[in-house]
């Protein structure tokens, strides 16, 4: 591992060293990686975040998703397809009314099969690349026309696209990703001047973080290694150079995620799962509707939305 376990860890958020240790340590519910034991959880006490120690190395993190993970060109059922095309059509006019550049040059962190670009082709106006951990899915985006980087945005190297993009989405990545500071910096350098930084991640302090604890579904334990509060997400776009931060409250499945994990960690119910999720999740989607779109009304969500301009 990168991280000696023996000295006093650095919070890869704000940089202090002061944090303690989770008293229950999240397990890995959704998919039982062999490694993830190796694993525990701090908090740090001085901007609020929450992050996997010791951190994993480049080689362990891509040990840590499995053939099977959800992202990886999973096929969707007819329903939840028309759903993500819906939600695709309006995160396109979102982020065309962004900029007003034309096209637009998108630039995606974790790009995966590229079924987001596809689904944004029919609105037009933009020019789509980004970087893919996975080599096939990379390979595949490539192969379907888009310019798509394989490696980790870690490895990734910026020279020769440095500013050049108009807006950089990191959609449930950048709690993914080795150190924060660094790829929110690599995201500054490769925005051109006035360009938009913006993704989504869950958020600490939330209704399903306080009241589900280990069993939250924000965990996604141990590849979410770093999780955000609003206040210490906003302390780190303003420390990598950002202004106009605007962070809002998102729509969301992780109370689903939170359910179906109690059900399997703490009542020990044998549920096989497929990619994470098991043959009642669209049941215990439409279970907690109610309390997903409650938390958003009081701004309790377990995500959040953010958006900050270079």
């Amino acid at each position: 591992m990168t991280q000696d376990v023996e000295t006093e860890p650095c919070c890869p958020v704000c940089r202090a060293v002061d944090s303690c240790a989770l008293a229950a340590v999240p397990r890995d519910y959704e998919y039982g990686v062999e490694i993830a034991d190796q694993f525990g959880m701090r908090a740090c006490n001085a901007c609020g975040s929450e992050f996997v120690s010791p951190r994993p190395s480049l080689d362990e993190l891509r040990r840590l998703y499995p053939d099977n993970y959800y992202a990886y060109g999973k096929e969707m059922g007819g329903f939840w397809q028309r759903i993500y095309d819906i939600w695709c059509r309006s995160e396109a006019k979102r982020l065309l009314s962004l900029s007003t550049k034309r096209p637009l040059h998108l630039f995606d962190v974790g790009a995966g099969d590229c079924r987001r670009f596809k689904a944004m082709e029919a609105e037009g106006e933009f020019r789509f690349s980004g970087v893919e951990m996975n080599r096939e899915m990379a390979e595949a985006g490539c192969d379907a026309g888009f310019d798509i980087v394989p490696g980790t945005f870690e490895e990734f190297e910026p020279s020769g696209r440095a500013g050049t993009v108009d807006v950089l989405t990191i959609n449930h990545v950048i709690e993914h990703v080795t150190d924060p500071y660094e790829t929110v910096l690599k995201a500054h350098a490769l925005l051109a001047e006035d360009g938009i930084f913006t993704g989504r991640t869950p958020k600490l302090a939330s209704t399903g973080h306080r009241y589900f604890g280990r069993y939250w579904g924000g965990y996604h334990f141990p590849r979410h290694l770093q999780l955000f509060s609003r206040e210490s997400l906003e302390l780190l776009l303003h420390k990598c150079g950002f202004r106009d931060v605007e962070i809002i409250e998102e729509l969301n499945l992780f109370p689903a995620l939170s359910l179906q994990n109690m059900l399997l960690g703490k009542l020990g119910l044998p549920l096989a799962l497929e990619a994470g999720h098991s043959r009642i999740w669209t049941l215990l989607v439409f279970l907690t509707a109610p309390l997903s779109i409650f938390d958003y009304l009081f701004r309790r969500s377990d995500c959040m939305i953010f958006s900050a301009r270079k």
